[in-house]
């Protein structure tokens, strides 16, 4: 007699079915939601399309990702990468109409154009109600924190990125620590976190309810890119298991959040913010659970030593995709992560409380001193690092060899699972993976 399948298992391989489905179109070139745009690389046209995330502006230029695209009077469907000659009056929402050559796309993109004419910018008043709210949120913390600070303060809590200078996000990038500025599931976990504590108390649904509106909000806030897209999904469904008094083993979850993520935006796959999001996400859920078992056994980690390994977890996992992408890696980028990323809450707490209480002038001031203090630290530990070339190792970007440094991860995991496997699915989650999944 067969045993019957448990309908967990359904959904565990169709997630499967998208993925995979997903990797061979990917592999194979197509992308039927731009092959309408592609059809205009080589020429010289008009396109309107509205700016979907915050413009990156630096020192000379502005970067522009645009969706709703139109050719004339055309729709057309697809993505479209604009660099373009410096312009701080766009922002997101806006509806920009440029003039110039079509050039072919990348990753998530149809097509690009590089240094058009801007025709006009259109903006539709309360167009976009987050934006606003944060642009007035932002302004009051940049009265009581001063300018460089300010700037970093506003990449870590409200995804502001795009104030950031060149020679910080270099410093950034080549020390490892780019992913602190790119708001993500950290900065959705500690909201959440935050939402299920204080009205849980009240009912699990209240704590539910004002968990989901603070995804929202946050996503409305920030935008909706492919690291919060992820970490909203993820979020919204951990906190739904919490409601409902059930559990992910961290494996589904992964499998279910990523064919979900790729159902909405197949080209994802070649999404760098998405692939260091799941790498991160995947060093959490799965390699911080199998580290705490090899070092504690059964005992749970205290919370410093369980944030050192989840710290410890991303780092490694997200190493060869960096390395991939950017060819450099630091070797005391680690230790950079373990003094930085264990802090973020607490900074990310005092900037937001400058915020709040911004229109009391004294505890303005007295948050704003602290936020910048805990600023000044973080700037300190980034300029120190990043100076100390000695330790940085580069190699030809793309090399597909960077890759087999999954192999001795995907090892333990495999060894680890072995052992678990006989073990009832309550005993294989252990406290560790058990206080991830709850977000």
């Amino acid at each position: 007699m067969l045993k019957k399948i448990h309908p967990s298992w359904y959904v565990v391989a169709l997630a499967v079915a998208v993925i995979l489905s997903t990797i061979i179109i990917v592999i194979a070139g197509w992308d039927g939601v731009g092959e309408q745009l592609k059809q205009y690389v080589g020429q010289t046209t008009e396109l309107t399309g509205k700016v979907s995330e915050d413009p990156d502006t630096d020192d000379s230029k502005t970067a522009l990702r645009l969706s709703e695209i139109e050719a004339g009077d055309t729709k057309v469907s697809g993505t479209v990468y604009v660099s373009m000659a410096k312009n701080s009056e766009i922002k997101r929402s806006d509806r920009v109409t440029l003039n110039g050559s079509i050039s072919e796309g990348f990753g998530t993109f149809a097509v690009s154009m590089y240094r058009p004419k801007l025709v006009k910018i259109e903006r539709t008043p309360n167009a976009d109600m987050m934006l606003t709210v944060r642009d007035n949120f932002a302004e009051i913390i940049t009265k009581y924190i001063p300018e460089a600070e300010a700037k970093l303060g506003l990449a870590y809590l409200l995804g502001m990125k795009g104030g950031l200078e060149d020679d910080l996000t270099e410093t950034l990038r080549v020390v490892g620590l780019v992913h602190i500025v790119v708001a993500s599931g950290t900065h959705m976990s500690i909201l959440v976190g935050i939402a299920r504590r204080i009205f849980g108390r009240v009912s699990r649904f209240a704590g539910l309810v004002f968990a989901l509106i603070l995804i929202l909000a946050f996503g409305g806030v920030v935008g909706w890119t492919a690291s919060i897209t992820r970490a909203a999904l993820v979020s919204g469904l951990s906190v739904a298991m919490w409601y409902m008094g059930r559990r992910f083993e961290a494996w589904r979850l992964i499998l279910i959040v990523m064919a979900i993520t790729l159902i909405i935006n197949p080209m994802y796959l070649t999404n760098l913010g998405w692939l260091l999001s799941f790498s991160a996400f995947g060093g959490i859920l799965i390699l911080t659970p199998v580290l705490a078992k090899l070092l504690y056994g059964d005992k749970k980690p205290n919370f410093v030593a369980e944030t050192l390994l989840a710290t410890i977890s991303a780092t490694v996992t997200c190493l060869p995709i960096s390395l991939y992408f950017f060819g450099t890696v630091s070797l005391i980028s680690l230790i950079a992560n373990l003094l930085i990323l264990p802090t973020m809450p607490y900074v990310m707490g005092l900037i937001f409380m400058t915020g709040v209480m911004g229109w009391w002038p004294f505890a303005g001031e007295w948050l704003g001193r602290f936020s910048t203090w805990a600023l000044d630290y973080h700037l300190a530990v980034v300029n120190f690092f990043g100076e100390q070339k000695m330790f940085l190792i580069e190699i030809a970007p793309q090399n597909p060899l960077v890759f087999l440094l999954y192999i001795p991860i995907a090892g333990l995991v495999i060894y680890a699972t072995i052992k678990r496997w006989k073990l009832s699915p309550k005993q294989r989650l252990s406290s560790t993976e058990k206080d991830w999944l709850m977000v």
